[in-house]
Parts: structure tokens; C-alpha cells; sequence
């Protein structure tokens, strides 16, 4: 089993966690300049088995999409064009 990576998106900083190899224990894993964001996340996707990503989607109150929804969204579309991968999505 690979780990699973969780982005907690910021506009300034960027919290990541990940799991164990058995996805039994989450840890947090550091805190990112998010300019420097999919740097590190390429970096660290290609030196662990990263089987998984999950990013929060903040929502307002009445559940309509927040103003940082944008810019998470190209951060998704980052993360699938530098890892070559299919399986950035998002789930709600």
C-alpha cells in the first residue's frame, strides 16, 4: 500500500500530512511556502510511495464554493500535469 498525502491549502502556507504505509496513522508532514508548493510535492511524490492525494475544499455556510476553491483548483491541475497522472481529482 502507498501513503496518502492531505493539502490543506493556504494562500500563504500549506499544510501537508501523510499516512503510514499501512494508511493506519496520519502525521502531519510539514508546512509549505505555497509558492513553492508543487515543487516540494514533486519532489516528495517521486522519492515516496504516494498512492493517494487528498485536498480540502473550504465552503461558505450555504455550501457555495470559496473564494480560495480557484486557486485549489489549479493547484490540482498542477499536481496532475507535473506528476503525469489521471488520478488528481476531487472529491465532495
Amino acid at each position: 500500500m502507498g501513503r496518502i498525502l492531505a493539502i490543506d491549502y493556504g494562500t500563504k502556507r500549506t499544510g501537508l500530512a501523510v499516512t503510514d504505509e499501512m494508511q493506519m496513522i496520519a502525521s502531519g508532514l510539514t508546512t509549505v511556502d505555497t509558492k513553492k508548493l508543487l515543487e516540494y510535492l514533486s519532489t516528495y511524490i517521486s522519492t515516496e510511495n504516494v498512492e493517494k492525494i487528498v485536498v480540502g475544499l473550504p465552503k461558505q455556510m450555504d455550501n457555495t464554493a470559496s473564494e480560495s476553491e480557484v486557486y485549489i483548483q489549479k493547484v490540482l491541475e498542477g499536481i496532475d500535469k507535473s506528476n503525469s497522472t489521471n488520478s488528481c481529482r476531487s472529491c465532495r
